[in-house]
């Protein structure tokens, strides 16, 4: 864990391994706790939020206007633009990342990555370390986002309109489509939004209806500490240290519809080993 500021908008990483063996999510080790260290005041954050809010802005729309313009090169280079994007605002707000298991996140082929939900964060940390061939499933909500909607638009992303369940059906297999032709990464929060209660929520379908569709591998990503820097509803980011834990894959080739919930509620399993349940449920705990 780093104790230092970072220095410049790549250098807000601290690349640590997990301790682990070759079983896959079920061999690690879920006793490596964490206990976010004292977080920063409110001045700093206070004073870069107006830097961040333009950046976030004009950077995605200059991303949009590439996608429009020059598409191929864009495609080749999204990664690297997208992790510019988020990482810049981390260095400003002294958010540093103690991040374990890269090797899962730079893991190529077709692949869905799924992530807890905590705050408007997420949208940075997310950004700052999006794994290769990235495609986001987002709330059609997001469009109308200055900059950022307008960028998820022109990059082809996939929007999923929660209010029509016959749409949103659409364009998960529109995205299952995508995934195995392109082959991307799929980026999606099981939650669906962020919780009101803090805690871990129920699990949405949708990932894992792509995820039988396609066979494609479902890799774990566990951020923590993000509710101490930036709560549910607040537009400032404290300086202090998130952790994120990228789990091993959870092999799907064998996974049926019949089955689903099965599958939802073990793979939820995986996620209570290193996060609370919500608070609002008060009947699941962490094994």
């Amino acid at each position: 864990m780093t104790s230092s500021l970072p220095t410049g908008p790549l250098d807000c990483v601290n690349h640590t391994q997990p301790n682990q063996t070759d079983e896959g999510a079920e061999g690690l080790d879920p006793s490596e706790s964490f206990t976010p260290p004292r977080h920063g005041g409110a001045v700093r954050a206070v004073l870069v939020v107006p830097i961040i809010l333009i950046w976030a802005v004009l950077g995605a729309t200059l991303i949009a206007i590439l996608s429009l313009v020059l598409r191929g090169w864009t495609r080749r280079n999204l990664q690297a633009l997208v992790r510019v994007w988020g990482r810049f605002p981390l260095f400003l707000a002294g958010v540093r990342v103690d991040l374990h298991g890269e090797e899962h996140l730079s893991a190529s082929g077709p692949k869905i990555h799924l992530f807890n939900h905590v705050s408007t964060l997420d949208l940075f940390l997310c950004a700052a370390y999006v794994p290769p061939a990235p495609c986001v499933a987002y709330k059609k909500e997001f469009r109308r986002i200055p900059g950022i909607g307008w960028a998820l638009v022109a990059m082809g992303m996939i929007e999923i309109d929660r209010d029509d369940p016959e749409r949103a059906i659409e364009s998960l297999s529109h995205a299952g489509e995508r995934l195995e032709t392109e082959r991307l990464t799929l980026m999606m929060a099981p939650e669906g939004t962020r919780s009101r209660f803090g805690g871990l929520q129920e699990f949405k379908k949708g990932p894992f209806h792509v995820a039988i569709a396609t066979g494609a591998p479902v890799y774990p990503t566990i951020w923590r500490g993000i509710e101490n820097l930036s709560p549910m509803g607040s537009w400032l980011i404290r300086s202090g240290t998130v952790r994120v834990d990228c789990l091993p894959p959870i092999d799907t080739s064998e996974w049926k519809t019949e089955t689903i919930d099965e599958h939802v509620n073990a793979t939820r399993a995986v996620f209570l080993r290193y996060l609370p349940p919500e608070e609002a449920s008060g009947t699941d705990s962490p094994s």
